[in-house]
């Protein structure tokens, strides 16, 4: 929160009691011109005016209004690639584009530089100098001959005593660009973590793909268990987030049988009490090797719970119902189709029909008549297809 030069209020309290007339008019000090000509580019001396009628933020000001704007700017002028504010120094001013054109970039901690926005006649930056006393956020760049009018930020809070209705009219234009900047910034850090999560994706790919090759009979299972996942989360309406943490619980959900011996994959012969009591810690197998890597905590759930059934009589913790996660669930019907419909060692597979039919049988007992419902619907509309 900005706070005026004398260190009485806050800038928003002091606009508001000089509205109510709470506080009597006249700036906190006798000299508007605050701004010194010690910055950068080449200060130009004499009346704004003319050029002021000029910008569309000003154009429409009376001749009073538009003498106290002329009180309070400096006019600049920058060469071709000088900075006009650069990122993490003290944010005093803010500008308006009078003739030229900038460019705003940002650079991010892994170095990357990313442009915000490239701004020419009339437009505004570094408007959050009147806003928040941290440092800049960004830095702004004259792409060839600019000349801007800039304006402090002690000269604007002078302005909303003498002036509040006509500093809020310059509020109300500026907040409008930084709505523009920070959709513009959310639609690039979205993108940036978008572009992440298809590189864990492909990280986890990679490590799934090398143990598949182990078990021949296994090859692309996880895959296939990923797509049909995502078919139905995609048809129960799942958020992006939560379709994202599926799919890396259905590409891991096998993980844990890396510890298991070949012997056991492999066996044609049906297995004997204590070999299947050995499958079944898979999933607490798999926890346990994924559960300290930060980006695959939200996985966990589903590599652990996709063999728990509806009725609660699953494993290894006996969930039941709305206790299962939706994730889980639904990893726990694809899983089933896909393993009924490829050879294993010690059987042959089903066809796609008989294998549907044993889905839709185990509604309400081993699977969520809700995931059912949705797989169902995949299968009747043709996008889940032999």
């Amino acid at each position: 929160m900005i706070v005026l030069a004398s260190g009485d209020a806050p800038i928003y309290t002091v606009f508001a009691r000089r509205l109510s007339g709470s506080v009597q008019p006249g700036p906190p000090k006798s000299d508007f011109r605050s701004a010194s000509d010690t910055r950068g580019g080449q200060a130009t001396k004499g009346s704004k005016i003319p050029k002021l009628k000029r910008i569309p933020l000003f154009a429409e000001m009376s001749e009073y209004d538009l003498h106290q704007i002329d009180q309070i700017t400096v006019e600049r002028r920058y060469d071709k690639g000088e900075v006009i504010i650069e990122e993490n120094t003290a944010a005093e001013r803010f500008f308006i584009i009078f003739r030229g054109k900038i460019e705003i970039t940002k650079r991010f901690e892994d170095g990357e530089q990313f442009v915000l926005g490239v701004h020419s006649d009339g437009e505004c930056f570094g408007e959050m100098a009147i806003l928040d006393e941290g440092p800049r956020s960004a830095t702004a760049r004259a792409l060839e001959s600019t000349t801007v009018m800039e304006i402090s930020r002690t000269d604007f809070e002078a302005l909303l005593y003498t002036a509040p209705v006509l500093a809020f009219t310059i509020m109300k234009a500026l907040s409008s660009r930084l709505r523009e900047t920070g959709a513009l910034l959310i639609s690039y850090l979205q993108r940036k973590n978008r572009q992440l999560a298809r590189a864990y994706l492909d990280t986890v790919n990679t490590v799934v793909h090398a143990i598949e090759e182990r078990d021949s009979y296994a090859k692309g299972h996880t895959d296939r268990v990923a797509e049909v996942s995502k078919l139905i989360g995609a048809k129960m309406a799942l958020g992006e987030e939560e379709m994202f943490n599926l799919e890396i619980g259905a590409l891991l959900h096998d993980i844990g049988k890396i510890g298991i011996p070949e012997t056991i994959l492999l066996k044609p012969e049906p297995l004997k009490p204590e070999e299947r009591k050995r499958v079944q810690q898979h999933p607490l197998e798999g926890k346990r090797m994924i559960q300290d890597i930060s980006f695959l905590k939200a996985a966990i759930p589903h590599v652990l719970y996709h063999h728990e059934r509806y009725d609660g009589s699953g494993y290894p913790e006996h969930l039941a119902g709305a206790d299962i996660p939706v994730p889980s669930r639904i990893i726990a019907v694809a899983d089933v189709f896909d393993a009924v419909t490829n050879d294993r060692p010690q059987r042959k597979r089903m066809s796609f029909d008989e294998a549907v039919k044993l889905i839709k049988k185990g509604s309400g007992t081993q699977f969520d008549p809700k995931v059912v419902k949705a797989f169902l619907k995949l299968v009747e509309s043709g996008e889940l297809k032999e």
